[in-house]
């Protein structure tokens, strides 16, 4: 499944009726936020949980934002609680091929900075795209400026490599850039440095030569919803996704 979004808001809603049981969704983009409304429990329904919501790098997974109907008389007296099991689970595949990208525990602020990466064996002059880094929704995993570029790696060791700009060859220094702090992905677009490099692993054994084209397979986002939101058999939803155009972190506001 595409991911189409290129800096822009996104919504996608769906109906549905739930089977009771815990249900995984797939959306067409990376949603920021998911609202479940149950309509069965909106009204007249004592300790109905009406609107459940999933916010994209929540503190704890599988737990839910839910508001719960304190009086069924008034039918206007709400409270909010959160649901510490069977709530929501991100389920996203990991996209790619397998033996095609790795992913970073590590960059340091050097000239030039040193990548360390998941087992995974590059050859130097191999091209690679770096992702998710820099602002990831209200979290920053670091190194921002290295993030969505392609560069080429020069091995250092069995899970280090540093970049090189993919025109002019020179090491990359990412001394004055934001520190790296978690995440990060490395996808190798280019299986073959050249036509005569010497056949290994993952290459093909073929005669004549076949150089594996690069095929991408892209992530899937997916959220499984628990018992705890999808409420009894029977009940009637309705579920909004959103994707926002940008979140800007404004961090502590002083007085």
């Amino acid at each position: 499944m595409s991911d189409l979004f290129q800096g822009q808001t996104m919504t996608e809603a769906y109906k549905f009726i739930s089977a009771g049981t815990a249900h995984t969704f797939t959306f067409n983009f990376q949603p920021d936020k998911v609202t479940f409304y149950n309509l069965s429990d909106w009204t007249s329904t004592a300790a109905g949980l009406p609107i459940s919501i999933w916010f994209r790098d929540q503190t704890t997974a599988a737990h839910a934002f839910q508001e719960k109907v304190i009086d069924s008389a008034a039918a206007q007296s709400f409270n909010f609680v959160d649901q510490a099991t069977n709530g929501f689970t991100v389920a996203d595949t990991s996209g790619g091929q397998a033996t095609s990208h790795a992913t970073i525990s590590g960059i340091t602020q050097a000239d030039p900075g040193v990548i360390t990466h998941s087992t995974y064996t590059f050859q130097t002059n191999q091209i690679v795209r770096l992702t998710d880094l820099g602002q990831t929704g209200v979290s920053d995993r670091g190194m921002g400026a290295l993030n969505n570029n392609r560069y080429r790696v020069v091995v250092t060791g069995a899970t280090t490599f540093t970049l090189k700009d993919v025109i002019t060859g020179e090491p990359i220094d990412t001394t004055a850039m934001t520190a790296y702090v978690s995440g990060g992905r490395i996808t190798l677009e280019t299986h073959v440095i050249s036509l005569n490099n010497p056949q290994v692993t993952p290459y093909s054994n073929s005669d004549p030569y076949d150089p594996n084209p690069y095929q991408y397979d892209p992530i899937t986002y997916r959220l499984t919803a628990g018992t705890a939101v999808m409420g009894s058999d029977g009940d009637e939803f309705l579920m909004e996704v959103f994707k926002y155009g940008q979140v800007t972190d404004l961090g502590d506001l002083l007085t």
